[in-house]
C-alpha cells in the first residue's frame, strides 16, 4: 500500500493559480461556482469591479427602457414608443460599449 508522496502518476505540471500558493477553504454548495469565477477572475488580473458595475449600468438601461415604454404618452405621428429610432442611438452605442468592452468606458484611468 502507497504511503503518499510523488509516483509516476502524480499531477506534476503545478498549480494553475497565477497568484501561488494554494489552500483548500469551506464554502456553501450553491456558492462554489459563483467564488470560483471571482477567484479566478481575480487570479487573472481582471477587474472584476468593471463587471460588476457593467452589469448595474446596464440593468439601469434596460429599467430606463422600461419605464419609458409603461410612461409613454402617444403622439399622432406614434401611438407606441420607438427605441430603433436615431434619438435612441447613442443610448443603443453606449450600451453595446458597455456589453463588448467594459473596461473601456470604466478604466479610472481614461476619466483623468
Amino acid at each position: 500500500m502507497s504511503k503518499g508522496g510523488r509516483t509516476s502518476g502524480t499531477w506534476t505540471g503545478g498549480s494553475t493559480w497565477r497568484s501561488g500558493q494554494t489552500k483548500t477553504i469551506r464554502v456553501p454548495v450553491v456558492l462554489e461556482a459563483q467564488i470560483m469565477d471571482y477567484a479566478r477572475a481575480i487570479d487573472g488580473a481582471i477587474d472584476v469591479s468593471h463587471v460588476n458595475t457593467a452589469d448595474s449600468i446596464l440593468s439601469a438601461i434596460d429599467r430606463y427602457i422600461a419605464w419609458r415604454h409603461q410612461n409613454y404618452r402617444s403622439t399622432q405621428a406614434a401611438k407606441e414608443p420607438d427605441t430603433t429610432s436615431r434619438t435612441w442611438d447613442e443610448l443603443r452605442k453606449f450600451q453595446r460599449l458597455l456589453r463588448e468592452n467594459p473596461a473601456v468606458l470604466l478604466d479610472d484611468d481614461t476619466c483623468r
